[in-house]
């Protein structure tokens, strides 16, 4: 039976609320997890997503951050209000989402956007398991950055550990990342899981040839993005 999602259906039981940074919704039997929430501007999108549906938005459990960056969590702290769900991201990054630690970003981008920090209530680790979900710790990018692994689905929620653009995948840019030689390390973390329906935080769901697009991305890391030729 296929269950009704807030936004477009990508396989039975999630949506994607697609956007400048995609926000992902899981339907677990009666709960609902919002995966990333994307800058401020985006929640009234992701209300409407769940209005059409005519799903209650207080039915989202918990909203699920995959890192500290604005474009993912800037919309944190409305949802968590309107929602009352517990908000959640990895211990590295929980000072950051807070407010307890201004997060590292560009002058420019300091200057024409407000960050809203938002309570983190779970402070997530790896290997924690919320719902059918477990935690992959995949630093590099930021500190704190996880993926979300659906063993049973083959499902993996990448975050920016792993992005989709025109039909490669690839890592963001060494300039938004904390640490590049940690982030392309990384990859091979997710090499190792069974995956057939990659949803990353940037481009567009994957569902074919998962696992050769990932052995292309990590046969070409070392000189793309640490500039130096793959063994």
């Amino acid at each position: 039976m296929t269950e009704t999602v807030a936004g477009r259906p990508v396989v039975d039981g999630v949506g994607i609320i697609p956007g400048f940074v995609n926000s992902y919704t899981l339907r677990s039997g009666e709960e609902t997890y919002l995966i990333d929430t994307g800058f401020s501007r985006k929640a009234p999108k992701i209300v409407r997503a769940f209005e059409e549906a005519k799903l209650p938005l207080d039915r989202v459990g918990k909203v699920l951050l995959t890192h500290h960056h604005i474009d993912h969590m800037g919309g944190a702290a409305y949802l968590v209000a309107s929602t009352r769900a517990a908000l959640a991201c990895h211990d590295e990054d929980a000072p950051f989402v807070d407010g307890r630690v201004r997060p590292p970003m560009p002058l420019l981008m300091r200057l024409f956007m407000r960050v809203h920090p938002a309570p983190v209530a779970v402070r997530l680790k790896e290997g924690d398991r919320v719902g059918p979900l477990v935690v992959l710790h995949v630093p590099g990018h930021t500190p704190g950055e996880v993926a979300f692994y659906d063993a049973a689905e083959k499902t993996l929620f990448s975050g920016d550990s792993v992005v989709e653009h025109e039909g490669h995948l690839s890592i963001p840019a060494a300039k938004y990342a904390s640490n590049l030689e940690q982030a392309v390390q990384s990859l091979e973390r997710l090499r190792a899981l069974d995956v057939e329906v990659l949803l990353p935080g940037h481009g567009v769901p994957v569902s074919r040839n998962v696992a050769a697009l990932l052995d292309d991305l990590i046969r070409r890391a070392p000189a793309d993005y640490l500039h130096r030729p793959a063994k």
